[in-house]
């Protein structure tokens, strides 16, 4: 019996979670004895103690094979559990402030907040971008259309390796925009002066008045510390390379599925949970992959601020109520069975899937939102000694290595 002084044991479930591994994973480790378990009073069900897990955790990662610790000081953006700030401006600050996307990028890049224009395309830019984009076969992802973009307007632009600060200021501004707008149209007019407006209409097609959603999910997703499309910029930034090839290292990182698209998981699991119900939806996406997307976070613990904020927003919009309903079932379905506090991807794909968009839409929004922490940190890399992240690499021969054959002596 778990007294007043013990916490609560978890599930079987939960202990993944935590873990960071399949259900089935957690068996094979108490079969080991590798943990230890206790019979739930159904009868049928195993328990853990969430202290123990947590020891196991610290102690598997600190033996974790090929574990790379890389700790980069920076004065960008500060976070902690349950907090993050930019330039000492809390995240919670900025957001009841209104500010636009544009100003918290310009706070990333310069340190100084304050009313910004908005950021017009590049006509000349994007009559460079554009057919490259449109030249992508229908299987082409949103991020790949960004890359291709991007690669277009480095080969149309003789100023694309301007490292001083005005003009990776001027890149960042001109090549979002441009990036955004080079994307496919959702909705019938294009028209808008902020850059989450006219995203929104690239990406939903009907609510357009409810673009200052999107602007919020894009200051709250702008920047996060040293995430691994971020250190991939800075890397990028220590050879010196410009604001282009920046932002081509960290899409790079963000086109792969551990980083960036878990808002798209998130996003399918209300679909299902809208078609067959949220028990049935949320056994199957648990079954398939052992986890629950869009909970946990290995910074954010106790709660994930950006998470708070948008669902806070989220919940006062006349957005569709059915699907804000199905998102609730599921949020409290999840919270029943795995007390692990929800973070943004979870946010983000409420947010997707309420207002209509594609199941990829979160990917794209990560991505151009990001943009601007990503041209942050390499301004500051700039300022650091060029080519320092040089790890030693260490040979271990694999058994199957082919080793010539000696002659007898």
């Amino acid at each position: 019996m778990t007294s007043a002084h013990q916490p609560a044991r978890i599930s079987a479930v939960e202990a993944a979670v935590r873990l960071g591994v399949k259900r089935e994973t957690i068996y094979a480790y108490v079969s080991r004895g590798m943990l230890n378990s206790e019979r739930h009073i159904d009868g049928k069900s195993s328990t853990f103690d969430p202290a123990e897990i947590e020891r196991f955790r610290r102690d598997k990662n600190d033996r974790r094979p090929g574990r790379l610790d890389v700790s980069v000081a920076s004065a960008i953006t500060e976070v902690t559990d349950g907090s993050v700030a930019y330039r000492g401006h809390a995240l919670a600050q900025l957001v009841h402030a209104g500010h636009h996307y544009e100003e918290v990028a310009e706070l990333l890049w310069t340190g100084s907040l304050g009313a910004t224009d908005s950021w017009p395309p590049d006509d000349r830019l994007r009559a460079a971008v554009q057919p490259a984009v449109d030249a992508l076969l229908p299987t082409a992802t949103a991020i790949d259309r960004m890359m291709a973009g991007v690669v277009a307007a480095a080969a149309a632009d003789p100023f694309r390796n301007d490292r001083s600060l005005h003009g990776m200021t001027s890149s960042g501004r001109i090549l979002t925009s441009t990036i955004v707008d080079a994307l496919p149209l959702a909705a019938r007019s294009s028209r808008g002066e902020r850059l989450a407006e006219r995203l929104w209409r690239r990406l939903a097609r009907t609510g357009s008045n409810q673009w200052p959603l999107l602007n919020l999910a894009m200051v709250l997703l702008a920047d996060h510390g040293m995430a691994t499309s971020t250190l991939a910029a800075r890397l990028a930034a220590s050879t010196r390379s410009g604001p282009h090839a920046i932002l081509l290292a960290g899409l790079g990182a963000v086109a792969g599925p551990l980083h960036g698209a878990a808002s798209r998981v998130v996003h399918e699991l209300f679909a299902d949970a809208e078609l067959r119900g949220p028990e049935v939806a949320l056994a199957t996406v648990i079954q398939r992959d052992g986890k629950v997307p869009g909970i946990g976070h290995f910074i954010h613990r106790s709660t994930d601020p950006r998470h708070d904020l948008l669902m806070e927003r989220l919940a006062e919009t006349d957005l569709d109520q059915q699907r804000m309903d199905v998102v609730a079932s599921i949020v409290s379905l999840t919270s029943e069975r795995i007390p692990v506090a929800p973070n943004v991807d979870l946010a983000l794909g409420a947010l997707t899937y309420i207002a209509g968009m594609a199941p990829d839409a979160g990917e794209v929004i990560f991505a151009i939102a990001r943009t601007a922490g990503w041209l942050a940190h390499a301004l500051e890399e700039y300022e650091e000694t060029p080519i320092r992240f040089r790890p030693v690499g260490r040979y271990v021969a694999s058994p199957t290595t082919h080793r010539p054959s000696l002659p007898l002596a």
